[in-house]
């Protein structure tokens, strides 16, 4: 179905693998590699980057990288963007599963099988790293460790079944709720980009969603995989999540409605799964020794007919001109036309009716992806109603005005038949003559 590009090198299992700047970092025994997304080749690696197997990876915005091992030594390292190593951050004890960094850059968090969390600040003046919050709240080793987007809330995922959610402010990591419902290990976390809903991938087969405001469970799918869940994440785009499971399987997910929408059949399990920042296509890292990316974009990108409306917003945020509206036919899809018809209910009615349009949309996706529509039929039944109602009396008025106008002619051309008859009777000679 979806084309696919496979990067080689690795000698072992590839445990990681994301994208950053055009290139795929990938991490697999105790190498870090570079390769190019646009040629796929190696350009650059780090052998024995640590002693042994690489875990887990991040980027450090507009620092470089962190990465992490197993092994009770050297098993938490900072990189510089050349993967020169920087500085190797001293304090677990055993192996680190797991790394994160805060969108901003300012901090890192590990987690390992010592059973805490470790928080570090950015470089001060010494011009290293240092350890400012060591958390303790779980019974088993750290396997996941996530920040999200607005860098507010820090999730912990752990062997002991169980989630944390600290609110996180300035390096300060507070435990706000424990989330419970998983029945064995919790592997993998991720933030929706909106920061409303965690999703949590976990060995008893399920993936499950949460809101991180209060710790309820929103959705639980049951056996999403039929084999421990490895690894989930969201596309930055918000519109789909992605699963690997043990089962040799990859899924597709709709991130709203929690529908599967597709399903990856491979031969062989892989470790992770990240997106790229365009939310086009799927990094994966697997167990047959390569990196692969894999298109998704079939499921997160935006149809056609939402021109009118995307072209809408921009304008009314950014000041951007309009494009021409699509031109409806036989083959059009309805939606296609609905959408044509609103599009021009606002070229014709003005911000008044751009305000209508607007409260389709989910406010939290405005300004920066207004691509999502809430589900509110009714009020969109009762817009349209309005609409193809103006656009009758529109009708119905101009056709009374065509038939006055018609009548009105034929009254005048009436007068005019009759007067011609006068003056032809005015010019008939008298029979006296």
């Amino acid at each position: 179905m979806a084309r696919e590009k496979i990067l080689q090198g690795h000698g072992d299992r590839v445990m990681v693998a994301f994208e950053h700047n055009g290139c795929i970092i990938s991490g697999g025994s105790a190498n870090i590699l570079v390769h190019s997304t646009k040629t796929g080749r190696e350009e650059n690696r780090v052998n024995d980057a640590h002693p042994e197997n690489v875990r887990d990876i991040k980027q450090i915005p507009g620092s470089g990288f962190v990465s992490c091992s197993t092994g009770s030594i050297d098993n938490l390292k900072v990189w510089n963007p050349s993967l020169e190593l920087v500085q190797t951050l001293e304090g677990h004890n055993g192996t680190i599963w797991c790394v994160t960094v805060s969108p901003s850059g300012s901090h890192i968090a590990s987690g390992g099988d010592d059973k805490k969390v470790m928080i570090w600040s950015e470089p001060g003046e010494g011009g290293e790293w240092a350890r400012v919050q060591v958390l303790e709240d779980h019974t088993d080793w750290i396997y996941a460790v996530c920040f999200s987007r607005d860098g507010k809330q820090l999730a912990t995922g752990s062997w002991d079944k169980s989630i944390n959610i600290y609110s996180f402010n300035e390096g300060n990591a507070i435990l706000a709720h424990t989330l419970e419902g998983h029945t064995y290990f919790v592997v993998s976390l991720s933030f929706s980009p909106d920061c409303k809903l965690l999703c949590s991938g976990s060995w008893d087969e399920s993936i499950k969603f949460w809101n991180p405001a209060d710790g309820s469970l929103v959705k639980s799918i049951d056996q999403a995989h039929t084999s421990y869940v490895r690894s989930v994440s969201y596309s930055p785009n918000g519109r789909i999540l992605v699963s690997a499971g043990n089962d040799k399987t990859m899924k597709i997910w709709d991130a709203e409605t929690f529908e599967l929408k597709h399903t990856f059949e491979q031969e062989y399990d892989t470790s992770q799964l990240t997106i790229t920042a365009d939310s086009n296509y799927i990094v994966s890292a697997n167990w047959d020794k390569t990196v692969r990316i894999t298109s998704c974009r079939e499921f997160t990108f935006v149809p056609s007919c939402l021109t009118p409306i995307l072209n809408l917003i921009l304008h009314i945020v950014y000041k951007r001109d309009f494009v021409s509206f699509p031109k409806h036919s036989r083959r059009t899809p309805t939606h296609a036309h609905t959408i044509r018809l609103l599009g021009e209910c606002v070229h014709d009615g003005g911000y008044n009716v751009t305000t209508e349009i607007i409260s389709f949309l989910s406010p939290d996706q405005l300004p920066i992806t207004p691509t999502r529509w809430k589900r509110d039929a009714e009020s969109l039944i009762l817009f349209m109603r309005s609409r193809y109602e103006r656009l009758q009396e529109e009708k119905l008025a101009e056709k009374e005005a065509a038939i006055i106008t018609i009548k009105t002619v034929k009254d005048r051309q009436r007068e005019e038949i009759e007067e011609l008859r006068q003056r032809i009777a005015e010019l008939e000679p008298d029979e006296d003559y």
